[in-house]
Formats: C-alpha cells, sequence, structure tokens
C-alpha cells in the first residue's frame, strides 16, 4: 500500500478510510455505530468501506486448504469416466498436500464404509496419510492386495492393514511376501503359503479397495524405484506411464506385461476390476497422466486427490 495518498486525498482522508476499515472488518463494529463514534454520517461509512476494498487499503483472502471443491470435482468424474471424485483445495509442499488428500480419503472411508465389507489396502506416502487420519470406522474384514517392496516400515501395506484392523475391529489378511520376484514359480510358491493364500482367497470378496497411484513420466512411484534396471527398461520400452496394486499401465489403458505380472504376489487387473468400489488416492500435478491411464483402464471407480492433480487431468484433456 502506497504511503502517498491518490491526488485530490489528504493525508486526513486516508487516516479516516483505514480506521473504517479497521473498525469495520478487524472488529465488527456495526456501520451506524462507527459514523456515531467517528462523528459522519452512516453513508460516509459505507463509501469508505467500499473504496477500502477498491483501492486496496483491504485485503480479503480465503483459507480453502482442505476444503472440497464439489464443481471441480464432477468436472473430474465427468472427464474420466468413473463413479465419484473427491478434489480439495490443497496449499502448501509436498508433505502437506498428501495430508490434506489423506484427510479427505479418511473422511470418506469413515463415512461410507459399512458394517462387514471387505476393504482391501495396498500403500504409499498419501495412503498412509490417510490411514493414520481414520478416526473411527465400522466393523470390516481388512485385506492386503499386493506384497510389500523395500523401504519404510511406517508406509508398507503390512503397517497399514494392521493400524486400520486395530480401528475397525474387524479381522485382517496380510500378505509377508515382496510385490514382485525374479521369476513365476518363486511368485506362484509363495501364494500357495497357507497365510498368503488366505488373503488371496479374500480378493474376490472385496467389496471396497484403496489403492495409490504410481507416475512413471514423471517418475513418481516407489515400484519403479526397487524394480531391477532390465525390468525397469522393458516396462519403458513398452510404454508404461503408471502403476497401480503392481499393475502397469500403458496411456491409452492396456496392460504393459502380462509376464510381470504373473511374478508379481497381488491382485490381478482381473480381479481388481470386478471389485465394486475402488478408490485411487493421490495428489499432485506429476500424476495426471497416470490418472488418466488407470481410468481407462477401469481399473478405479472413484478418486480422492487435490485441485491441481484435478486440473492438471482436465487441461490434458482439454479442458
Amino acid at each position: 500500500m502506497s504511503a502517498t495518498p491518490p491526488p485530490g486525498e489528504t493525508p486526513d482522508d486516508r487516516t479516516l478510510m483505514v480506521q473504517v476499515a479497521r473498525l469495520h472488518y478487524e472488529h465488527d463494529v456495526p456501520r451506524v455505530e462507527i459514523a456515531e463514534r467517528l462523528g459522519i454520517s452512516r453513508f460516509k461509512v459505507a463509501r469508505l468501506i467500499a473504496r477500502a476494498r477498491e483501492e486496496g487499503v483491504v485485503r480479503i483472502t480465503i483459507d480453502d486448504h482442505g476444503v472440497p471443491d464439489q464443481i471441480l470435482a464432477e468436472r473430474l468424474r465427468e472427464v474420466l469416466g468413473i463413479g465419484e471424485c473427491t478434489v480439495v483445495r490443497a496449499t502448501g509442499d509436498e508433505e502437506r498436500v498428501r495430508q490434506q488428500v489423506g484427510a479427505a480419503a479418511a473422511h470418506l472411508l469413515s463415512t461410507t464404509l459399512r458394517e462387514d465389507e471387505v476393504l482391501g489396502m495396498t500403500w504409499g506416502r498419501t495412503l498412509t496419510a490417510t490411514t493414520t487420519q481414520l478416526a473411527s470406522l465400522p466393523r470390516v474384514t481388512v485385506v492386503q492386495l499386493t506384497g510389500f517392496v523395500a523401504g519404510d516400515l511406517a508406509t508398507s501395506p503390512i503397517e497399514l492393514v494392521r493400524q486400520i484392523s486395530q480401528r475397525s475391529g474387524g479381522a485382517v489378511y496380510p500378505i509377508f511376501s515382496p510385490l514382485f520376484v525374479r521369476d513365476v514359480e518363486t511368485a506362484e510358491s509363495l501364494k500357495s503359503h497357507p497365510d498368503i493364500r488366505s488373503a488371496i482367497r479374500l480378493f474376490p470378496e472385496v467389496t471396497t479397495a484403496v489403492l495409490s497411484v504410481g507416475s512413471w513420466n514423471p517418475a513418481s512411484t516407489q515400484v519403479r524405484e526397487v524394480l531391477p534396471a532390465a525390468d525397469v527398461e522393458r516396462a519403458e520400452a513398452l510404454g508404461c506411464v503408471a502403476d497401480i496394486a503392481g499393475i502397469l499401465v500403458r496411456e491409452d489403458g492396456s496392460l504393459v506385461d502380462p509376464e510381470f505380472q504373473r511374478r508379481c504376489v497381488s491382485i490381478s487387473s482381473a480381479q481388481l476390476v470386478d471389485v465394486p468400489r475402488v478408490i485411487a488416492v493421490a495428489g499432485g500435478a506429476e500424476k495426471a497422466t497416470a490418472i488418466r491411464a488407470v481410468a481407462r483402464a477401469g481399473l478405479i471407480t472413484s478418486l480422492v486427490t487435490d485441485d491441481r492433480l484435478a486440473e492438471a487431468v482436465l487441461a490434458a484433456a482439454g479442458g
């Protein structure tokens, strides 16, 4: 704000305008009372309040971080062709955005899951943020949908299903296995282990699945980080842009490498398509292409995200 008054305005005029604005906006003093205090008409008070806005003496901002944007969500839902979207206005760095998206996903689960559902979970940093913000859940059975990748135990699917089962009080079926192995025979051997088989047998019973989505270009995925170089090179050569529950997807929604899927201990693409409600939880504009790909593949029915990713998807789709 300039200290020099506009032409024709005296310092006293500007002082009066600031005084009126402060009483009105900071102290909630009614206009009639302001007029009485300052010995001016209430009409002059109204003019000074309006001028204060017009000249930038008063600047109003709306703190909408974490607040759902229903209009943007509906546009995104239509573009992606899925059943439901939640879009929150998110601010701050990557971790703050993750927390805000996670809070929205936690609220969605707490308010829409029903008693005796079978809830399937994968893993990821945003899903960790979701899990830690779950206030309550009905009694549900929780099943892990994939093995784990190397990394922080706190963000592993084993830890996530454990925490969720503690909140819901239902049975839990973890998978103590790597997500992927070097050959099909080893994968089949792991799947035949009684404990792992108990979880896999529940895949057809899953009613709601909650998954993270990884982006390959630009790279924002834990899967790509831990795969052997030869597998990464092959997947990229075949056009991989996204991964979800260990399933690699091209931009057009087609699957990248069926042979790789056979080496994974996870829910299959066919099983995932049959789940009535599959909620992807992801944030950040860099995942726009990945989200469009998994939606085209029919692997998700719902999305919880932030406004940056939503706007990026809409821009890529031509508005």
